[in-house]
């Protein structure tokens, strides 16, 4: 009997010595195979950050079927579908990337602790991919997301924080809406500019020229240049002199002094653009047909008026064989060429309206209807319409235009000035002479204002509502206002 307890004991103590064994196995293999699957993930992800996008992507999706099996609510598997979904939207290839950053996003909302910064991240990449589709809305939604998640987590990284302001505030500014873009690039930069890191660089010089743009755009010509400036220094010393990057700003820099007046500025430095755009323009793309309107335009302001045509007419053809009938980059080639033709008796008029119309449309179709570069089309064509009697629709058309100006600019802005000349004068061909005197006289006091005394747009301004009196016989009040402009126009001769 004794044996047989014996043995029971010893057959018990086996089976659980052989349990423990087993489980010390299974410990074993699962440490061995999670060791396997870190050294594999660790590869792949030095792979992505020396930016071997192709081979990383092939080295996270060999790994990616145990990481669903083994850490389905696992802050390692929300990683390793955020950086392959990054990954491959670092080649472009969205279509792959999109699913995959959402599915991160699900991930990390299921772990606890949450990750804030794997969040925000995944946030930005995500909405960085609508941005390139320009779907903004979508990607100003997650760009917001980004935002609330850095403002609600004190000492987290300041590089996530200022490129979720570069992005919204970018998005602003193709609103329109430019103070706000002022107020978040300005704190985009402050943010950035803490880092030096060279990624971190490249998006401090990126939101150093979107701000140069709003100023650009705020008619704040001074400030433009300054800031252009700033981020041309680090942008040849991070991507080199002929750069796509200084390209660009090497054009904006010669929008600036474009708008200020310096043509011999301009010209340098659109020149130089258009021969980095020249060389650096892959396969279906083109980026200097942009330079060419800018080029366009300083000829125009010299009067070399064939010239100018010849500009615009090829940044139209390279638009169209490279991008395609319907962006904005193309809407602003028609736009002025179909100015210059509007405004220059050397050509025929009745080729500018299907030239404007057509810019109008895309505007209103990529832009939207309230965007200020649609209240621009607008305004042009408010006067093609007076040159051509059509007063009705002038009216129409700059009435259109004024309250996005308004909102846009401001009450006493430049662009506000000029429609309402234009809608005065509608008003003041179709007889409605109240009206009209109130538009120009509006027009006249926010010129008087903010320009020189001997300025020639308001010798305009006074011409257009010495016309409305005239018109009505009221010749007493016309005639100092004739005076006025007369002696305007005598001073700029005489310089």
């Amino acid at each position: 009997m004794r044996r047989w307890i014996l043995l029971g004991i010893l057959v018990i103590t086996a089976s659980w010595g052989c349990w423990i064994l087993s489980q010390r196995h299974r410990a074993s293999k699962k440490t061995k195979a999670e060791a396997e699957w870190s050294a594999a993930y660790q590869h792949a992800s030095e792979l992505f950050y020396r930016g071997e996008y192709a081979t990383a992507e092939k080295s996270f999706t060999d790994i990616l079927p145990n990481a669903e099996k083994q850490y389905p609510n696992d802050r390692r598997l929300a990683e390793l579908l955020s950086l392959l979904g990054t990954s491959y939207s670092m080649d472009h290839k969205y279509e792959q990337a999109e699913p995959l950053l959402k599915r991160a996003l699900q991930v990390y909302k299921r772990i606890s602790p949450s990750d804030p910064f794997g969040t925000e991240h995944t946030e930005l990449t995500l909405g960085g991919i609508y941005q390139d589709r320009e779907d903004y809305a979508s990607a100003e939604q997650y760009f917001s997301e980004a935002l609330s998640i850095s403002e609600r987590t004190p000492g987290g990284p300041r590089y996530e924080h200022g490129n979720a302001l570069l992005n919204l505030g970018f998005i602003r500014m193709m609103q329109g809406r430019y103070l706000e873009a002022e107020q978040m690039l300005s704190h985009s930069v402050e943010a950035l500019s803490s880092d030096t890191f060279p990624w971190v660089q490249r998006d401090l010089a990126n939101a150093i020229y979107r701000l140069a743009g709003v100023y650009l755009m705020e008619n704040r010509y001074r400030e433009a240049e300054e800031q252009y400036l700033r981020a041309l220094r680090i942008q040849e010393k991070i991507f080199g002199p002929d750069s796509k990057e200084v390209g660009f700003t090497l054009q904006g820099l010669g929008q600036a002094y474009q708008a200020a007046g310096d043509t011999s500025k301009t010209t340098k430095y659109l020149n130089r653009a258009k021969g980095i755009a020249q060389r650096s323009s892959g396969p279906g793309e083109d980026s200097s047909a942009d330079i060419l309107v800018d080029l366009g335009e300083a000829a125009q302001n010299v009067e070399k008026y064939a010239q100018a045509e010849s500009f615009y007419k090829q940044a139209i053809n390279v638009y169209e064989e490279t991008v395609g009938p319907e962006r904005p980059g193309l809407a602003r080639a028609l736009l002025y060429l179909g100015c210059l033709y509007r405004d220059e008796q050397q050509f025929d008029i009745t080729k500018a309206g299907p030239l404007l119309e057509r810019a109008l449309a895309i505007r209103e179709k990529t832009l939207g209807p309230d965007h200020p570069s649609t209240a621009n089309a607008l305004s042009n064509l408010s006067l093609l319409d007076i040159y051509e009697h059509k007063f009705g629709q002038a009216e129409n058309f700059a009435k259109r235009a004024l309250p996005i100006e308004e909102k846009t600019y401001g009450l006493e802005s430049s662009e506000v000035s000029t429609t309402l000349n234009r809608l005065g004068l509608a008003q003041r061909d179709l007889k409605k002479f109240a009206q009209a005197e109130t538009s120009l006289k509006r027009a006249l006091a926010i010129r008087e204002k903010n320009l020189p005394t001997n300025h020639p747009w308001i010798a305009v301004s006074l011409e257009n509502l010495a016309s409305v009196y005239l018109a009505q016989g009221k010749y007493e009040k016309a005639a100092p206002l004739i005076k006025r402009a007369q002696a305007i126009r005598s001073h700029a001769s005489a310089i």
